[in-house]
């Protein structure tokens, strides 16, 4: 779930990073997803059951997203030689985990879902479940994503009438 919001928050980071194309950054906000889905081929973590308890933590465990975070923004620093650039996809990988806290347990989707896993497996889980239930998840991901699109179009007409102006 939380999907949509991620997009919403990598397409507002646009007006604190312009120059970077806006796939990058969409890119970065979700890295940690897509290193669950090469974990969830590999055998390593699974989906989440409706009956039982899934944390992903290689994935999606707080001590991991910032060791994902620190290698993306280490990966664009050799990339971009940009060190803001590189502290922007750090913080945009890491914003994925943050995301995440505000709505898991996601039990309006997944009844068993407990959280995020602070470390590994068996670890205490944190969340504050805000995607509950079915409102708070339209409300969530819906209002995200909007919020994002606004910012992203009004950062675009400044940027382009900054162009215009030089």
């Amino acid at each position: 779930m939380a999907a949509l919001a991620h997009a919403g928050v990598a397409l507002a980071s646009k007006r604190i990073a312009p120059k970077v194309p806006v796939w990058i950054l969409l890119i970065a906000a979700y890295v940690i997803d897509i290193v669950w889905g090469i974990f969830f081929f590999a055998g390593i973590e699974q989906l989440p059951a409706l009956d039982s308890s899934t944390t992903n933590p290689w994935s999606h465990g707080l001590l991991m997203a910032v060791i994902w975070s620190l290698l993306s923004g280490f990966l664009m620093m050799l990339v971009s030689r940009d060190r803001y650039t590189s502290l922007v996809i750090g913080a945009l990988v890491f914003s994925h985990w943050i995301i995440d806290f505000i709505s898991h347990p996601m039990t309006a989707a997944f009844p068993g879902d407990t959280g995020l896993s602070l470390l590994f497996d068996g670890s205490p889980t944190v969340g504050l479940g805000l995607w509950s239930t079915q409102l708070g998840i339209n409300i969530g991901e819906y209002g995200t994503l909007m919020v994002g699109i606004l910012i992203y179009i009004f950062t675009l007409q400044k940027l382009r009438e900054e162009k215009r102006s030089v």
